[in-house]
C-alpha cells in the first residue's frame, strides 16, 4: 500500500508527433522563393522520419525513424506574401496550432517582424537566409541565422585576394561598388557592407579610396568606373536588386584586364540570370561543390526523385534550416519551446552533417552561426565553379 501512495512520478510519454513551423511566401511577389523553401523542408522532415537503409546519412539522428522517442515530425506552413503585416498574424497561428519552432524563408523586411514576433512567443526561429549584421544588434535571443553573414562574405572576398600577394595580380587597393537600395531595410544592410569592406580591407593592409569615391549601380552612370578604378585595383559590389547585380557585370566586363569584381551582398543570386557574366560573387552555397560533397549527393538525389527538379540554392538553404531546427529537438531534453530554444542555441554540427561548405553549424550569443563560411565562385562554360577557399577549390580563377 506504501508504494501506491509514494512521490514517484511516471515518466513522461514522448508525443506520437511534433511540429516545424515554416514562414515563407507562397503567393506574391516571391512565390517561387516560397515553393523552392518550401520543397526543401519537406524533403528535411522525410529524412528525419524515414528510414534510409540503403542511403545512410551522417546526421546525428537516432537509429529509429523520427525524433527521439520515436515522435514523428510535421510541417506547418504559412503564407506571408512577403508582407511584414502578416507575418504576427501567421506566426502566431502557427504556434498556436502546435508548432514548438519556425524557420524563415523571406525578405529581410519580413524577417525584422519575424525576428521580434518569435521572441513574443518564446519559441526559435531559425533563418533560412539572412546574411545581414544588423540583426546581429538586437539582442535577440531566439533568431538563428545559419548562413555566414555579410561581413564573413567580405572577408571571402578579401581572403581570395589575399592569395594574390607577391604575384603580378596582387590586389593594393579596394574600391567599393554599390548604388541605392529601393527599401529602408536594404539600405541599412548595404551601409552596413560598405562599412565592412573599409575596415576589413584596411585591416587587411589594402588601400581604400575616399568614402564618396563609390562606383555607382543605379542611376544614369550604373555599371560605369568612372575613371575611379585603375590597375592593381579589386571591386567589391554590393547588390541588393537584379538591376545592381547586372550593372555590377557590366561594370566586371568594362575592367576585366584592368580590375577584377567581386559581387556581394542579398541579390548576388540575381547573376543567374545575367548573359556574359564575368564578376565573381561571394555567397553561402556552392551547386558545383555540393556535387562533391557526399551528403549534399544524397541529398540532391532524393530531392531530383521526390521533386523531378533539381535543387536549388533556396531549398538547400530551407533544408539546411529545418535539419538545424529538427536535430535540435531531438537532442531537446523535452518538446517544450524554451527546451528547443535551448538546445539550438548549444548545437553543434560538424562539416559532415552539412550539405554546405561550410565549418558545420554553431550559433554564439547573438544568433549568429560561427562556422558558417562564405565561399567565392566564378561562372565558366561549365557553370559555376568554386575557386575560393583553395581547400575546397579544384580550380583557380582563371583572369585574376
Amino acid at each position: 500500500m506504501s508504494a501506491c501512495t509514494g512521490d514517484a512520478k511516471p515518466a513522461a510519454t514522448a508525443p506520437a508527433s511534433i511540429a516545424i513551423g515554416l514562414l515563407v511566401p507562397t503567393g506574391g511577389p516571391n512565390a517561387q522563393l516560397g515553393q523552392q523553401a518550401t520543397l526543401g523542408a519537406r524533403l528535411a522532415i522525410e529524412v528525419v522520419n524515414r528510414d534510409i537503409p540503403t542511403k545512410p546519412l551522417p546526421l546525428p539522428l537516432g537509429p529509429s525513424v523520427g525524433l527521439h522517442g520515436n515522435t514523428k515530425l510535421s510541417l506547418l506552413t504559412s503564407n506571408t506574401d512577403s508582407a511584414p503585416e502578416k507575418v504576427d498574424k501567421e506566426a502566431t497561428k502557427l504556434v498556436d496550432d502546435g508548432a514548438v519552432g519556425l524557420v524563415l524563408a523571406d525578405t529581410i523586411e519580413v524577417t525584422q517582424v519575424a525576428s521580434r514576433v518569435a521572441e513574443q512567443l518564446g519559441v526559435s526561429l531559425v533563418d533560412a537566409l539572412s546574411t545581414s549584421d544588423g540583426f546581429g544588434t538586437n539582442s535577440r535571443t531566439g533568431h538563428f541565422r545559419i548562413q555566414p553573414t555579410d561581413r564573413r562574405e567580405v572577408g571571402a572576398a578579401l581572403d581570395l585576394l589575399y592569395r594574390y600577394r607577391g604575384t603580378p595580380n596582387q590586389v593594393k587597393r579596394i574600391v567599393t561598388a554599390a548604388g541605392t537600395p529601393a527599401t529602408p531595410a536594404l539600405t541599412e544592410e548595404a551601409n552596413l557592407l560598405k562599412g565592412s569592406i573599409e575596415d576589413l580591407s584596411l585591416s587587411a593592409g589594402y588601400e581604400v579610396p575616399a568614402k564618396e569615391k563609390v562606383v555607382p549601380l543605379t542611376g544614369s552612370e550604373a555599371g560605369q568606373p568612372n575613371g575611379l578604378v585603375v590597375k592593381g585595383d579589386a571591386v567589391l559590389a554590393i547588390v541588393t536588386s537584379a538591376a545592381e547585380a547586372s550593372a555590377a557585370n557590366d561594370l566586371a566586363v568594362k575592367l576585366k584586364g584592368t580590375a577584377q569584381v567581386i559581387a556581394i551582398g542579398p541579390a548576388v543570386s540575381a547573376l543567374d540570370g545575367v548573359k556574359n557574366q564575368t564578376a565573381l560573387r561571394a555567397t553561402g552555397w556552392s551547386n558545383e561543390f555540393a556535387t562533391r560533397n557526399p551528403t549534399a549527393q544524397v541529398i540532391g538525389a532524393m530531392f531530383e526523385q521526390a521533386y523531378h527538379t533539381k535543387l536549388t540554392e533556396v531549398a538547400a538553404n530551407a533544408f539546411m534550416a529545418t535539419m538545424t531546427l529538427a536535430m535540435s529537438m531531438d537532442q531537446a531534453t523535452d518538446y517544450s519551446k524554451q527546451a528547443v530554444r535551448n538546445s539550438v542555441q548549444q548545437l553543434t554540427l560538424p562539416a559532415t552533417q552539412t550539405i554546405m561548405p561550410w565549418n558545420g553549424v554553431r550559433f554564439d550569443g547573438n544568433g549568429v552561426n560561427q562556422l558558417a563560411a562564405g565561399v567565392v565562385e566564378q561562372r565558366t562554360s561549365n557553370g559555376y565553379m568554386l575557386v575560393h577557399p583553395a581547400e575546397l577549390a579544384i580550380t583557380q580563377v582563371s583572369s585574376l
